[in-house]
């Protein structure tokens, strides 16, 4: 047996997490003054109780106790209160809120525990050398109950394991709390750069199309001896982060791209045509064409549904991407014909040879440049990557 404590933000995203039916959570045990109708009566009796300490920061707890597999058969729930029990009185937590959801989304058991760090007399735990505390209670309750113990090797590879399952399971975790919080695709990458995570989509550069979405965790903010940064998409975070999942709250970025682009391109044409003679605006079609027929791909993406595997109308020559890779600081070249890119990068890309200065959600600065002007522009933005890529070599 081995445990993982952790922070959680917030007890509804906790427990929107642990209790979640499509992991088959079953409550296992709990302790008096919780209301167990359903998640918000939880969050409600959690959050009450933390209100007895105004002084207290951290309120949410939240420990994983797993198991290996060769105590599959023999842990029951009766097993399981009995050691939760333990194993929070031990921590010093006998006088809290808890509530503790068995997960079968694992091959081996384990279990999650939500406790109010706010004790029932209003006052906080004090959670100064838990972790220390929390390997001798781990071992100390292996024997208790006569658990499995990893010997050599196998021991190293169920370390090795569990680190990574808590690093997914903290990127999960803050991904989620951001999405909550955002209105928007801008406001999402802001929330998650904040949160140490950087926001990629995926682009096939062959079809030119939006392939999914992932998330990366520096390796600064794992540890000082992580050796390189942590990715994980979507998908393999949890099914509700998936780009599909994701584009119901926020939208579809080609679509919104779009929409930005649109409104400044018919900006930059009425400006034209303020700006020309009688018999110069007689060309205004010719120069600024209906901006859905230039990008009809692009127009006929949904607002709330997800990309599809479609970009512009034609795919782009390496020449654009190795001259993007050098203005730019979100994107970068994963193989195979991908790339992940950031927000930034995503409107040159969907609306080439025009950058303005949109993106996906949250606004931005606006710029002309470029529209009706495809050699001007080309010119500017090949001497501004020169520039830009002397200075950043």
């Amino acid at each position: 047996m081995y445990g993982k404590i952790l922070h959680g933000a917030s007890f509804g995203g906790l427990i929107n997490y642990i209790n979640d039916p499509r992991k088959n959570a079953i409550l296992v045990t709990s302790s008096d003054g919780v209301n167990l109708t359903n998640n918000q009566t939880i969050t409600d009796s959690f959050v009450m109780q933390a209100g007895l300490s105004a002084r207290t920061k951290k309120h949410v707890g939240h420990f994983i106790l797993s198991f290996s597999p060769h105590d599959a058969l023999r842990i029951n729930d009766r097993m399981l209160d009995q050691i939760v029990n333990d194993y929070l009185k031990h921590m010093g937590y006998d006088d809290n809120q808890f509530v503790a959801f068995r997960h079968f989304d694992k091959e081996h058991p384990h279990v999650h525990i939500m406790v109010n760090r706010v004790n029932f007399k209003g006052k906080c735990t004090k959670d100064s050398h838990e972790k220390d505390k929390n390997i001798k209670v781990c071992k100390e309750l292996t024997e208790q109950y006569g658990l499995y113990i990893a010997r050599g090797k196998e021991a190293i590879k169920e370390r090795k394991l569990r680190s990574m399952d808590a690093i997914r399971y903290q990127m999960l975790h803050r991904v989620s709390e951001s999405l909550q919080v955002s209105r928007n695709w801008k406001e999402f990458e802001n929330e998650l750069s904040k949160a140490g995570i950087r926001l990629r989509f995926r682009y096939n550069t062959k079809t030119n199309g939006i392939e999914g979405i992932s998330f990366t965790l520096a390796k600064e903010n794992i540890s000082s001896k992580m050796k390189h940064d942590i990715s994980c998409s979507g998908k393999q975070l949890d099914s509700s982060l998936t780009l599909a999942c994701i584009c119901k709250k926020l939208g579809n970025p080609i679509a919104i791209v779009h929409e930005q682009a649109r409104d400044m391109y018919d900006d930059a044409r009425q400006e034209w045509y303020d700006t020309h003679n009688a018999y110069e605006v007689r060309d205004i079609d010719r120069v600024f064409p209906d901006f859905n027929l230039r990008f009809p791909r692009q127009a006929q993406a949904r607002m709330y549904d997800a990309p599809q595997m479609y970009g512009n109308e034609q795919t782009l020559e390496q020449d654009f991407f190795d001259e993007l890779y050098q203005v730019v600081d979100d994107v970068s070249d994963i193989g195979k014909g991908a790339i992940q890119v950031g927000l930034t990068s995503l409107g040159a890309i969907l609306f080439p040879p025009y950058q303005p200065a949109i993106s996906a959600g949250g606004g931005g600065t606006s710029s002309k440049l470029g529209w009706g002007d495809d050699d001007k522009y080309k010119k500017k933005y090949s001497s501004r990557s020169r520039s830009f890529g002397r200075g950043r070599r």
